[in-house]
């Protein structure tokens, strides 16, 4: 499952019916993306919301949901850790470990494109569209310079660019098994992306989806100024230049959906 929120809301379910907690009712199960620029994070209020009727105080209830949710994945890797907190709320933060399989199962997942048959460039998103070009392009750079590997070798002008299949994994991680990241503009346009995922695929309310993009495509903007790929990244941490590179690559994936999907417009390949 591609949306952070869509998996712990299983593993919530798993969690319940481990318990003997009916949970015949999926939209009680309800995750929420708490904002964050370094780390990413979900809230849940279920316990809450059984408390009552399982005629429990809501933080016993959590404290049961947070030690049973421990004891499933108990002998794993940790990806996601839970605390509960005094009221009864359970919080759920991923690990680096997570984020690495998230950020790998995002740049791996075979994206089936929208036919649109009319090329537009509209004043008014214009930003967003360059936004989409500027990431074609350092994909395509990144390809040639042999930090990551695209399907197209040739790479002609159409999308959308995939990451060859058969290429070896992002580095995402470094030895220590942290996020190879190091700007605080990296850490916000991946936290960034991960609601917008869930947003794209979880949420059933309107959303105002030019506003999204737009806020989107700046958090883009900020990353490629301040978080350099080429240079003396690509020479001495050429692991991190890959990492932004497969970054580049779901930002563009995302961007992609938004102008399509949401927006009725081409994504450019360049401006």
């Amino acid at each position: 499952m591609l949306t952070l929120a869509g998996r712990l809301r299983v593993q919530l379910r798993r969690t319940l019916d481990s318990l003997g907690i009916d949970t015949a009712d999926s939209q009680e199960i309800l995750v929420n993306w708490i904002k964050n620029n370094t780390r990413v994070i979900y809230g849940s209020a279920i316990a809450l919301k059984l408390a009552s009727r399982l005629h429990q105080s809501p933080l016993d209830l959590a404290t049961s949901i947070g030690l049973k949710f421990q004891t499933l994945n108990l002998g794993k890797l940790p990806d996601v850790t839970i605390r509960v907190l005094p009221s009864g709320l359970l919080q759920f933060e991923f690990t680096d470990l997570g984020i690495a399989a998230w950020l790998e199962q995002m740049i791996r997942h075979p994206w089936t494109p929208t036919p649109i048959q009319e090329r537009q460039i509209l004043p008014d998103l214009f930003g967003i569209q360059y936004s989409h070009a500027r990431c074609c392009s350092l994909l395509r750079l990144g390809d040639r310079d042999q930090l990551i590997t695209l399907e197209s070798s040739n790479l002609i002008a159409t999308l959308p660019l995939k990451i060859n299949p058969n290429s070896p994994p992002i580095p995402w991680l470094n030895p220590q098994g942290k996020l190879h990241f190091t700007q605080s503009y990296e850490y916000q346009l991946l936290t960034q992306s991960v609601n917008l995922v869930d947003l794209l695929f979880c949420s059933a309310i309107p959303q105002n989806w030019q506003k999204i993009a737009e806020q989107f495509s700046q958090h883009f903007q900020q990353f490629y100024r301040y978080c350099q790929i080429w240079g003396e990244v690509k020479q001495s941490q050429p692991e991190l230049a890959q990492a932004r590179l497969g970054l580049v690559l779901i930002t563009q994936v995302l961007l992609k959906i938004l102008l399509e999907e949401k927006l009725g417009i081409m994504p450019p390949l360049d401006l």
